[in-house]
Parts: structure tokens; C-alpha cells; sequence
């Protein structure tokens, strides 16, 4: 159906602002269940499910689930009605509807109407507001914690672009009303996103978004019109199913024909909007805090691994520098090691002495972030997999159905991740490192560190995995000295996995 009339301020967004303002509508609407207010209440709800939409996707609290379908549930008894407002509307704009057809629906349409009021106000009244208040005061904070305008918001935005633009290019390619319901819906999910989520876009796009839904909402209303007029013509009187067939097509084609003069070409408006969301460097970047949003809400300690996440992406740029990332079968490995990083503790909530395995078994359900292959996150999740415990072995499944270039990756940034995870230990905060390659090894000085134990020995087994894939000894030493510290001999454990 149509959208709003207005655009939405951007002081009104969020959660919090739809969640409160369907319940208001709930209660007008349960008063009269007038054409406006089943209206505002209907996109009230949507753009509440378009945001649980979104963060459900980040964050698995159940309460999501549950709003959600109390949301759909009310919106599936409260359509029907809203779709009887909008017939009666065409009946009287469309000159065609002036005949004796045209007067009969009115009135068939009228009568539904009375009974579809009849459920909707009982739908209304079995609406547990209480709990929608309950949830309200549980998500809105939730939603809160992913920033408006920030990496995260615009990956949801561009992701519900690729949804929205799969759609056009199918409706376009089939023509069929079902294609061009669902591109509406896609259209309207993703102009509630970018209103909710990106609101710097909105201020750009609020009127192309409003025009095409709205375009489109046209067509699906003479469609359901169509409908309607079939079931009720008389079974012989094919003169009147042809005029009211011209003249319900002559209407829908300037309405498709508007969408796609702004849609198609050089010129589209999908294009536009493709252009203002993140691509290259930023889509990376944009990708890697989406995973870490998403490991954010499994983290309870989510600082601490995001020091690990830049100091093992600080480890990387070192090696990469002196050609020890040559040959990995990924050109995004830095973006891999710090998404490893990030949602290495993502399975803490199951047994806590495995949860690294679970971890491996959460990111790999992950869908592929887009610009990403689907070997980039299994690389991910093995990394994370290995960042602890037993080492990577052949006797592991998951490691050894892998090319030997995975092996390899898998071991040099599953050792990266390792030494950063030890770094984050130092009682007092390392500040930088630095990385010599000598004949003696690579020596890596940690501004910082101490040289004393228990970390000297902590480390002494940490860096044995990077050594296996570096092939060289590792030496770290305090940020200040000139000499290498005598380490502390210590064969690297290999634990139950």
C-alpha cells in the first residue's frame, strides 16, 4: 500500500521512538479503526520488524523473535482491512467504476468491510500491549548499541540494496504482479533501513524512496482491484471485463512506467544509491565491523577483544611488510585475522573450556560478508578455532581436509592471533611493536613488556605456531633492549583438543 505522507524526522528514529508509537496507534485504532489509523499503525509495526529485521541478524536475545511475531500476527488481521480502505478509494477515482459493476463492488466491499472491522478490533484488543511494553524496554537499549551512521549501519544499508536490487532485476525480467509485490516490499524494507539506520542518507534519498514505493504500492492496489473484479463480474458480461481490464492496465502501466524511467538506464536511481554505500576499502571495513557487531552481543568482555583484534592486525602489517604474507590464498587476510579475533570468544556461552570449537561452528553459520569469499570466513572461523588449546594437526578433521595454502594460512594467523592474545596479558599495556628479521630469527620488541614472568613464559609458548609458519625462530624482547632476553625454554603444549 501507499507509504507515508511525511517524511520522518530524524529526531523521531529508532526503535525506542516505533515500539512506543505502535502501541499509541494500537490504542487510537482500537477506538476507531479508521483508514489513517490502521494505516499508521500498520507502518509502526513494519518499521519495527524492519529493524528487528536488521539486529537479529547481530544479536540472538529471544525477545526479537517474539516482537516480531506478535508484529506480523497483527498485521496479517489488520491487511485486509487496510486493503478494503484502498479499493474503495480506486472506486472512486477510477471513472470505470462509475457503472453498475463499479457500484456493485462498492457496496460487496462495504459489507466485507464491517466484518473485517469486526476482526480487527478483536485482533486489537487480544494485543498484549504489556508485553510489547516489556519488550520495548529490552530491545530499545539493545538496538541502541549499533550507532546510527557508523560501518555497521551502512553494511545493513547496502545489504538490504543488494536484497532490493535483486528483486528489481527479477520483477523487470519476469513482469509478474508477484515479482513486483515483492520488489515493493524489498523497496519499502529498505527505505525503512536507511531511515532508521543511515539517517545522513535519508536526508537524500527520502523522496526518491517515498515516490517509487509509492509507484509501486499503485500497482499492487490495482492488482488486488483486479482481483476483486474477477471474482465479482457476471460469468457472461466479457464487454464489461474488458473495459475494466483497459482501464485497470492503462493505470498500472503509467505506474511502471514512472518506476522505470527512474529506475533503469545510466541514469538509475539503484545505481545512486549504490554509489553512496560503502565499496573498496570502506565495504571491508564496513564487513568487518558488521562480524563485529555481531560478536559484540556473544562477547561479554567485547573491549578487551578488540585490543587483541588491532594488536594482532598490528602483528600482521609487520609480517606483511617483510613478505611472510606472501602466497596466502586470500588478498583480505588483515580483515581475516582481525574478524578471528574478534569473535574468537563468540562461543563462551556453551562449556567453557571448548568454547573455541564453538566458536568455529558459530562463524562458520555466519552468511559470507559480502565482497567475501566463502574460504575467507572458514579461514576465519579456523583461526579462531586455533587461537587457543591444541594446535592445528592433521588428526583434525577441519584441518586437514584443507589445500596446503589453507594450512598454512590457517597456521600463520591462527599464530598471529595467538601472540596478540598473550600480548593482551602483560600486566601493563604494550604499547607498539617492532620486527626485525635477523640471522638469529625475527626479533620482535614490545614496547612495554617487561621481560619478566609469568608472561616471558606465556609467550615462549605462544609463538610457536608462528615460528612453524614462519619458519624461523621467534625472539621478543622489552621495547629497550639491545640484547635478546635469555628465554625461557619451554616446548610448546599440545592440549586435549
Amino acid at each position: 500500500m501507499k507509504g507515508e505522507t511525511q517524511n520522518t524526522p530524524r529526531a523521531e528514529l529508532g526503535l525506542a521512538r516505533w515500539m512506543a508509537r505502535a502501541r499509541k496507534m494500537c490504542k487510537n485504532a482500537g477506538k476507531e479503526p479508521s483508514a489513517d489509523n490502521i494505516h499508521d499503525l500498520r507502518t509502526a509495526l513494519r518499521r519495527c520488524v524492519a529493524i528487528e529485521s536488521a539486529l537479529t541478524e547481530c544479536d540472538p536475545h529471544p525477545d526479537w523473535k517474539k516482537m516480531k511475531r506478535a508484529a506480523k500476527k497483527l498485521l496479517k488481521h489488520l491487511g485486509e482491512l487496510r486493503d478494503s480502505h484502498v479499493l474503495l478509494e480506486w472506486l472512486g477515482k477510477l471513472e470505470v467504476a462509475k457503472d453498475g459493476l463499479g457500484e456493485t463492488l462498492k457496496m460487496s466491499v462495504e459489507q466485507e468491510q464491517k466484518r473485517l472491522k469486526a476482526a480487527a478490533l478483536k485482533a486489537l484488543g487480544d494485543f498484549d500491549q504489556q508485553k510489547w511494553k516489556t519488550w520495548e524496554e529490552t530491545l530499545a537499549p539493545r538496538a541502541a548499541r549499533v550507532a546510527p551512521d557508523s560501518p555497521v549501519s551502512y553494511y545493513i544499508a547496502l545489504e538490504r540494496w543488494q536484497e532490493g536490487c535483486r528483486r528489481h532485476r527479477f520483477a523487470l525480467h519476469s513482469q509478474s504482479r508477484i515479482g513486483y509485490h515483492r520488489l515493493r516490499v524489498g523497496l519499502k524494507n529498505l527505505r525503512y533501513t536507511v531511515e532508521n539506520f543511515v539517517p545522513e542518507l535519508i536526508a537524500r534519498w527520502a523522496d526518491d524512496l517515498k515516490r517509487l514505493q509509492d509507484l509501486l504500492g499503485e500497482v499492487h492496489d490495482l492488482d488486488v482491484l483486479w482481483s476483486k473484479v474477477i471474482r465479482a463480474r457476471p460469468a457472461s458480461d466479457r464487454a464489461t471485463l474488458t473495459k475494466w481490464k483497459a482501464a485497470i492496465e492503462q493505470e498500472r502501466d503509467q505506474h511502471l512506467a514512472q518506476y522505470r524511467s527512474s529506475a533503469t538506464g545510466k541514469n538509475s536511481i539503484w545505481r545512486a544509491w549504490r554509489a553512496a554505500l560503502p565499496e573498496n576499502e570502506k565495504l571491508e571495513e564496513a564487513a568487518l565491523a558488521k562480524l563485529g557487531a555481531w560478536a559484540a552481543f556473544r562477547t561479554p568482555q567485547f573491549a578487551y577483544v578488540q585490543r587483541i583484534a588491532a594488536r594482532a592486525a598490528e602483528l600482521y602489517d609487520l609480517l606483511a611488510t617483510r613478505g611472510f604474507a606472501v602466497g596466502l590464498p586470500t588478498e583480505r587476510a588483515r580483515f581475516v585475522v582481525q574478524a578471528a579475533a574478534l569473535m574468537q570468544h563468540s562461543g563462551r556461552s556453551g562449556e567453557s573450556h571448548r568454547y573455541h570449537k564453538e566458536s568455529y561452528r558459530l562463524i562458520r553459520k555466519q552468511p559470507v560478508p559480502i565482497g567475501w569469499k566463502k574460504t575467507d570466513l572458514e579461514l576465519t572461523a579456523l583461526a579462531a578455532r586455533y587461537h587457543r588449546k591444541a594446535l592445528p594437526q592433521t588428526k583434525h578433521k577441519e584441518f586437514r581436509r584443507l589445500s596446503a595454502s589453507m594450512q598454512h594460512a590457517t597456521i600463520l594467523l591462527a599464530g598471529i592471533l595467538r601472540l596478540a592474545n598473550c600480548f593482551e596479558e602483560a600486566a601493563k599495556p604494550i604499547r607498539k611493536l617492532d620486527l626485525d628479521v635477523t640471522l638469529e630469527g625475527l626479533k620482535i620488541r614490545a614496547y612495554g613488556y617487561n621481560g619478566e614472568e609469568p608472561l616471558l613464559s606465556k609467550l615462549a609458548n605462544a609463538k610457536h605456531l608462528l615460528e612453524i609458519a614462519c619458519r624461523r625462530p621467534i625472539i621478543i624482547l622489552p621495547g629497550a633492549a639491545a640484547a635478546p632476553l635469555r628465554m625461557a625454554e619451554s616446548k610448546a603444549k599440545t592440549y586435549a583438543a
